[in-house]
């Protein structure tokens, strides 16, 4: 199989089955791959090794073997019966793929190295980030931008079949995420909590797949304008409320009419007026305005 043709067999075969299938099972190394290879009992046979420009691994004992083209069960395997003949009796082999230059990411943003990187580790969000030196800037989340899976051919009509009718067209989509690097139709938008993954929370560490494009934008403001104390823009804060935006911003002032106040926010591209209460959450970009009292 070409490493190319990696994504599609993975999502096809994810598809199929029902628990988690983990890239590694299906990812066939390449030139440039590292694996760690550990033989039970053995520790001049145990370490990091790397697949040189002809897809070989130089190893203890069995001297260069071809990895290339191979995933690791199968290399395991391999390694296995290799050692087997003549070398050792039963031997117990474990191969874990830990740089695969075959499965890469694009990290932009507010980062200290932007770039295109291959998956490490445990290739987490926050294994990524760390290793490139963590997240820089003040902004509350990191966007993961992940590509769509390939649309299945449309079957062919058999002849004097009924058309098959049009699909239904797809909603609009806020410019703010069209906006976003790498973003394609379809894509998937995945926003994280950047404290609450950097705090350690499991589930906002979300596993990255191939061309995942990891993106940490700059901080958002909200803004407050009319007759507020201290109208202009604030830093945005998850969670924020109506009323703490308004305390941050001095108040009503006495001309202003704290019953009237105003979240104006761009949905679809479209500016909308909502009714605020005090305890209503703001969103990033917001504007919350506190009309004149005229009485």
């Amino acid at each position: 199989m070409a490493r190319g043709t990696f994504l599609l067999t993975l999502v096809a075969f994810t598809a199929c089955l029902a628990g988690p299938l983990r890239a590694q099972d299906m990812y066939e190394l390449g030139p440039g791959d590292i694996v760690s290879v550990a033989v039970g009992g053995q520790p001049t046979l145990t370490g990091d090794f790397a697949l040189d420009a002809d897809g070989m691994l130089s190893l203890p004992i069995l001297g260069r073997v071809k990895a290339s083209e191979m995933t690791a069960a199968e290399l395991e395997r391999k390694l296995a019966t290799l050692l087997a003949d003549g070398y050792l009796k039963n031997p117990q082999v474990s191969v874990v793929v830990k740089v695969a230059q075959g499965i890469r990411v694009f990290v932009t943003g507010l980062v200290a190295k932007p770039g295109a990187y291959p998956l490490t580790g445990d290739r987490t969000l926050l294994s990524l980030l760390n290793s490139l030196g963590g997240v820089i800037g003040e902004g509350h989340e990191i966007i993961v931008i992940r590509p769509p899976a390939p649309e299945p051919a449309a079957p062919v009509p058999a002849e004097g079949a009924e058309p098959a009718p049009s699909p239904s067209p797809e909603a609009p989509i806020d410019p703010a995420v069209l906006a976003l690097p790498n973003f394609v139709p379809r894509a998937e938008v995945i926003r994280v909590n950047r404290a609450e993954l950097l705090s350690g929370n499991p589930e906002k560490n979300i596993r990255l797949q191939s061309d995942d494009t990891v993106y940490v934008p700059p901080a958002s403001n909200v803004y407050v304008t009319g007759h507020a104390g201290r109208p202009g823009p604030y830093r945005y804060e998850p969670g924020m409320t109506v009323y703490q935006l308004i305390l941050k911003a001095g108040g009503v002032s006495p001309r202003g009419s704290s019953g009237g106040i105003r979240i104006i926010r761009v949905v679809n591209g479209k500016e909308v007026k909502l009714k605020a209460k005090p305890t209503d959450l703001v969103q990033p970009e917001d504007r919350l305005d506190v009309p004149e009292r005229f009485f």
